[in-house]
This record gives structure tokens, sequence and C-alpha cells, in this order.
């Protein structure tokens, strides 16, 4: 409708240059160009906003490569569950020592027990490697996750290890109790990972594997007999 409307005001406006133009070549030439300009825009902006048609063979290997990667991300997110767990267990420790609740032995072995699940758990996320059979960029991305939780599994670890040799009963620097929950307060507050942020690979990856909707909808409306 909006196409129409401009085209009725061209014409109107072609009428009113043809009358009152002293110089019919000029409008001529003025008209030509005009027409010329509108055929680019429009081939060009057809150009632009088609989807690439992908062919049967591109459709099942993309269709292969995501179910290859949604079984490696079931498999991580089960190690980033883990993780979130292991987390939240320190936390739990810590905040039952700073409120009384536990006391500095109970806490010392929880931070014990905790640092043995976390360094076996930190190893097995060492291990992890995207499968062979992924295609690059997908592989690359999928690379760049793994490092990005490597290096949260170690911080990680680290803050559990510091954690509890700052209350060993061995070790301490201190009997006041006041001091000792300030000094793994202190550790908390220092040696906490920062979030793992891996948001944009996954996002990037899933665009990746998307087959364009144009594709499916052709599919739909045109079904193999």
């Amino acid at each position: 409708m909006i196409v129409l409307f401009l085209a009725v005001i061209c014409l109107v406006l072609l009428a009113l240059l043809y009358h009152y133009m002293p110089s019919r070549k000029v409008f001529y030439f003025f008209t030509i160009s005009l027409v010329l300009t509108a055929c680019v825009a429009y081939f060009a902006n057809q150009v632009r906003t088609e989807e690439p048609v992908l062919t049967e063979a591109e459709k099942y290997e993309i269709q292969i490569q995501q179910k290859i990667f949604m079984d490696w991300y079931a498999l991580y997110q089960k190690k980033i569950d883990q993780l979130d767990r292991h987390w939240q267990w320190y936390h739990a420790i810590a905040e039952d020592f700073q409120e009384g609740s536990i006391d500095l032995q109970t806490a010392y072995l929880r931070l014990k027990q905790l640092e043995e699940d976390s360094r076996l758990l930190r190893d097995q996320v060492r291990e992890m490697a995207p499968p062979e059979a992924m295609h690059d960029p997908c592989y690359d991305l999928m690379i760049e996750i793994i490092k990005k939780t490597n290096v949260y599994a170690e911080a990680q670890l680290r803050t559990i290890i510091l954690s509890r040799a700052v209350i060993d009963p061995v070790h301490l620097q201190t009997d006041d109790p006041a001091e000792q929950r300030q000094s793994l307060r202190d550790v908390m507050i220092k040696e906490s990972p920062v979030g793992l942020f891996t948001a944009n690979e996954i996002s990037q990856i899933r665009n990746y594997l998307t087959i364009p909707e144009t594709t499916i909808s052709q599919n739909e409306s045109s079904p193999v007999s």
C-alpha cells in the first residue's frame, strides 16, 4: 500500500515537471535516471534480504551438528551444576562458621572434604574437549568455553584451599574466634572468582547451528512426494 502511494506521488510530480520544465530533454534524462535508480535500489534490497537456500545435504549436516553439540552441552551442563553446588556448599560452610552454628574443627573438616571433591571436579573439567566431529567455527567457540570453565574451576578450588588453610587448627595464627572468622571472611572477599560468562559463545554456536526459517517454511509448504 505504501509503495503504491509513493508511486502515485512520483507520477504526479513527473506530470508537473513535464508541464513546467522548459526543456523536454532534461525531463526525459531526469525521468530515466529516476527509474534506473529505483530499479537498482529495488534489486539491491532483494539481494540483501533474501536468505540463502540450503540444500537437503546442508540441512542434514546442520542437524547432525546440532545433535553433537547438544549431547556435549548436556555433559558440560552437569559439570557446571556440580561447580555451582560446590560453591553453594562452600558459602554454607563459611556462613555457618561465621554465625557460630559450627565450630572451627567442623568447618575445617567440611572444607577439607569440599577441597577433595573440588579438586576431582577440576581435573574432570580439565579433561573436557569438544567432539572432533564439530566443525569450525563452533569447535573453536567450544574450546573458548572450556578455557573459561577451566579458569573458573581453578579459581574456585584455590579459594576453597586458602579458606581451609586459614582455619587449619594446626596452623592457626590466632586463638581469638572473632579474628579466625575475620581471616576466613578476608579470603572469601579477596579470592572468590568472578562469574563464569559463556553466554556469548553459546549464543554464537546456536546461531551457526540454526536452520533459516525461510528454508523451514519452504519445506513445510512444499512437502516431498
